[in-house]
């Protein structure tokens, strides 16, 4: 389930980039189309954080802060808050991980099209994104493959985003990698 929702968050990440997007908050609902039983995993995640103490949750929230990302999972959807800095905004480059990660990126725009391929290979993980940017925020379809309990799985995602402000509070913009080449 770890990497479900690490792979979801990388996915809800990839919009932010490449557009000449503007710096600030933006909020990211991604839709995934999970298996039966990642499903029923993901509602009992939900329901799971639905009732944590209050403190315990804070600091679930606080950690995944510190790394850019405020979620919350609720009727399926996952509902992701990213800041992205003038920097990035400027570079174009996808703040999509920490910084740590070994994932590549290759980017490549047409028109108010964005495809990503990702592969990240300590997980096994990689997909392919399209973002069609509309307005003051983008729509968007992924596919992301990763193995599970030794079987090849697909996981489907349509999202949309929305820029809040230029104001991101206390959400500090994720770091850039290394490994991700615009064309």
């Amino acid at each position: 389930m770890r990497r479900v929702v690490s792979a979801l968050i990388l996915c809800a990440a990839l919009p932010c980039f490449a557009q000449n997007m503007k710096a600030g908050l933006w909020e990211i609902q991604q839709k995934p189309e999970l298996p039966p039983d990642q499903q029923a995993k993901m509602e009992a995640a939900q329901k799971q954080m639905a009732n944590m103490p209050p403190e315990q949750r804070a600091m679930i929230e606080k950690m995944m802060a510190s790394h850019g990302v405020q979620m919350s999972m609720s009727g399926g959807n996952i509902t992701i808050k990213s800041c992205l800095s003038e920097e990035q905004a400027k570079r174009n480059t996808p703040p999509v991980t920490d910084g740590k990660s070994k994932c590549t990126h290759d980017v490549q725009r047409n028109g108010n099209v964005i495809h990503t391929h990702f592969v990240c290979a300590e997980s096994g993980t990689e997909g392919d994104s399209d973002v069609t940017l509309v307005g003051d925020g983008f729509t968007s379809k992924t596919r992301i493959t990763h193995q599970r309990n030794g079987k090849p799985e697909t996981i489907n995602v349509t999202g949309s985003a929305r820029w809040l402000g230029a104001n991101c509070g206390d959400l500090k913009p994720m770091e850039m990698p290394a490994t991700a080449k615009t064309k």
